[in-house]
């Protein structure tokens, strides 16, 4: 595991109520009686993850306590009540990540003030891929990558068995990288599928993410379906792992359940298919306040007006449509700006498009109860000189998480 930063621990104290300073080492010998465990595991659950990396580094008590499962899982479960943006801004060998609170109750004369947490460099151009984000961990596909913004650090992933390599160390055939959370044995399995181009079934292979050697191990899938072009639009929700595939002629969204590392697939409907016949267009999936919720933006009549598929019944394949329909004016944002996904509230977020101006970004909110827009300005992106066509990424519902993997 390598360490992106270095987080500075010079100059670091404590105040107490009494004007003194102190070490954060001495923390519980000037505590009367000392301050328990758990108390500590408590108030530290609420710090938010910067803080923490600079306590832990000038306290080896305090970074024994930071090391623990049982805090790491509280913090992780705190963090999930407090989601926030991720920006990602990518710039041929580079990507910028920043983080922002999502906000309650937005209004036009709001503002976000974005915090930045790394700058990954990778050895060759990136591209414009679209980065992941699960329960604080980020999955950039195109260069096999995880990452916790978080904390630094990140994770090269090994080449899978059986997969033909090119001289330049990437897949002779584009295999597709999914990244999945396992709510009971509380682990992150990677999900990786290599398609086969002589009519043989796809290969899948699975790969959890614990200290030691990492190993890929063959899983077995019952049924042979295609992968679309849109192999980087994933999502995991409650321990299922959600992604579009062709099952012979139509659209299906294939269901991986992360703890048992089974099969299974979910019918598409002729409506929700609408325009998917062009290979470059494809379904996005998102969470929609723990259900699978689907957009296609060729249901949207240029703008008119926003589909919204939310899935009710897996098991009998039942979806619920949501139509909501902008006025005249509307429409001419809505235009300009691209669906993100829905809050755990319930607002849907929409934001530029990729090569908007940093300094002009925004997200923009719509409330679904009283049918209005609201436009907030993000602050503090920041990129470096000379550095003009930045491929922006905005993802919501990311959480800290102190996991080190």
């Amino acid at each position: 595991m390598k360490n992106m930063e270095q987080q500075s621990s010079k100059g670091l104290v404590l105040t107490t109520s009494g004007h003194e300073t102190q070490s954060a080492n001495s923390v519980r010998e000037y505590s009367d009686p000392p301050i328990p465990d758990d108390l500590l595991i408590e108030i530290f659950s609420r710090v938010p993850a910067k803080s923490i990396a600079r306590f832990r580094c000038v306290s080896k008590f305090l970074a024994s306590i930071f090391c623990r499962p049982d805090f790491t899982d509280l913090f992780l479960t705190m963090s999930l009540t407090r989601p926030r943006f991720l920006f990602a801004l990518e710039a041929d060998k580079t990507l910028f990540l920043y983080s922002a609170p999502q906000p309650h109750n937005p209004n036009d004369n709001s503002s976000l003030v974005a915090t930045h947490y790394q700058t990954l460099i990778f050895p060759e151009y990136i591209g414009f891929d679209n980065p992941r984000t699960l329960c604080g961990l980020v999955l950039h596909r195109k260069m096999r990558v995880i990452c916790n913004p978080a904390t630094g650090e990140f994770l090269t992933l090994p080449n899978v068995l059986k997969e033909n390599i090119l001289p330049n160390g990437n897949p002779a055939v584009i295999a597709a990288t999914y990244l999945g959370y396992d709510r009971i044995g509380k682990r992150f399995k990677v999900l990786r599928m290599t398609p086969s181009r002589d009519g043989r079934p796809n290969t899948h292979q699975v790969l959890t993410l614990e200290s030691g050697k990492l190993l890929w191990r063959m899983v077995e899938c019952k049924f042979h379906f295609v992968p679309t072009l849109a192999l980087a639009n994933h999502i995991c929700i409650n321990g299922v792992l959600y992604f579009e595939a062709k099952l012979g002629k139509s659209t299906v969204i294939v269901c991986f359940d992360v703890t048992s590392e089974k099969f299974g697939f979910i019918n598409t409907n002729e409506d929700m298919e609408q325009g998917l016949a062009c290979e470059l267009k494809f379904l996005e999936l998102f969470n929609y306040k723990g259900k699978l919720g689907i957009h296609n933006k060729e249901n949207d009549l240029y703008g008119k007006r926003l589909v919204l598929w939310v899935l009710e019944d897996a098991g009998n394949h039942k979806w619920s449509k949501n139509v909501y329909v902008f006025s005249p004016l509307d429409e001419l944002m809505v235009m300009h700006i691209k669906f993100v996904g829905v809050t755990g509230r319930g607002e849907i977020v929409y934001s530029p498009r990729p090569f908007h101006p940093v300094n002009w970004y925004f997200v923009v909110f719509y409330n679904v109860e009283s049918k209005t827009f609201t436009r907030v300005k993000v602050e503090g992106l920041k990129v470096e000189e000379g550095e003009k066509n930045h491929f922006k990424k905005t993802l919501i519902g990311y959480v800290e998480n102190l996991e080190f993997m």
